[in-house]
């Protein structure tokens, strides 16, 4: 199925449509084991990595990806597949191509959180066509949090034994999540200016904080990585807005940017990610 062969709009929202019911499931399903599993797998360092931040592994994601990835080649075998981790699974699927869909896996984004008791963890998918973020689904298994999304047609959350609700971004608290290694200077404005800053080691919280409800906004430094991009479509679907310095995300594939450099801003309100800017610009004065 190459991007080209879809006949109508309506093909793509079918498509679309598809990956959401499908990576949904797939998501509870391995929200399910993952949530019962933690605690009884041990931390492991991918190799070529020195340090155990954002290259931790547990038997968990590679097993909770062989059960996306089958999952997802049984509904949609034609599309390109950007994983986390290096499984057999992978092969399934036709090599990344400019010309196909391509959905984009994480099976368990904040390992370090899961291995060490945390419930700041998520499972977490996104579909890509043309080079847009056209639809993300986001599992926090241990709130019982399921979130997804469609380009166009808002965000959506789901609670265990509810029915599903749009999301709307209104009281979110005066906090921001910050990644490791934030300078300090950075978290005394943001202080000063009202928010109490928290470090946060999960892609999905931060790039969705504002419609997980968790903050009103998030910060990251370096570059925008397709997986982080994941949870921004939630943030930009509830009516938030995502920022790459002062320039406005508009859903496209890290990997086409020019500059994805950060600070990278995700916030409730354009006036919440403006005064943001404005208290780091002072900050590296």
């Amino acid at each position: 199925m190459r991007v080209a062969e879809f006949r109508t709009p309506n093909d793509v929202k079918q498509t679309v449509l598809r990956f959401i019911d499908i990576f949904r499931l797939a998501a509870l399903q391995v929200g399910c084991a993952a949530d019962r599993l933690q605690g009884e797998v041990t931390l492991k360092q991918k190799p070529g990595h020195s340090s155990p931040e954002g290259s931790a592994l547990t038997a968990v994601d590679l097993a909770a990806q062989d059960i996306i990835l089958h999952l997802l080649h049984a509904a949609l075998p034609e599309v390109a597949v950007d994983a986390e981790e290096d499984t057999e699974t992978l092969r399934l699927f036709p090599k990344v191509d400019k010309y196909l869909p391509l959905v984009v896996v994480d099976p368990i984004d904040g390992t370090l959180n899961y291995a060490t008791g945390s419930k700041d963890y998520a499972v977490m998918g996104a579909f890509v066509i043309d080079g847009i973020y056209t639809a993300a689904v986001v599992n926090f298994p241990a709130r019982q949090q399921l979130f997804w999304a469609q380009r166009g047609g808002g965000c959506w959350q789901q609670r265990a034994n509810s029915h599903a609700r749009q999301v709307h971004l209104n009281g979110a608290p005066l906090k921001v999540n910050v990644t490791s290694h934030f300078p300090e200077s950075w978290k005394s404005n943001l202080t000063k200016i009202g928010y109490q800053v928290q470090v946060s080691r999960c892609s999905a919280v931060d790039a969705s904080a504002p419609a997980n409800g968790r903050a009103a906004a998030a910060i990251s430094l370096g570059k925008l990585g397709r997986r982080r991009a994941i949870g921004m479509l939630l943030t930009l679907e509830a009516g938030g807005v995502v920022k790459i310095n002062d320039r406005d995300w508009q859903a496209e594939d890290p990997l086409h940017l020019s500059d994805r450099r950060g600070p990278i801003v995700v916030a409730d309100s354009e006036q919440t990610a403006s005064r943001i800017l404005h208290a780091l610009k002072n900050s590296a004065k």
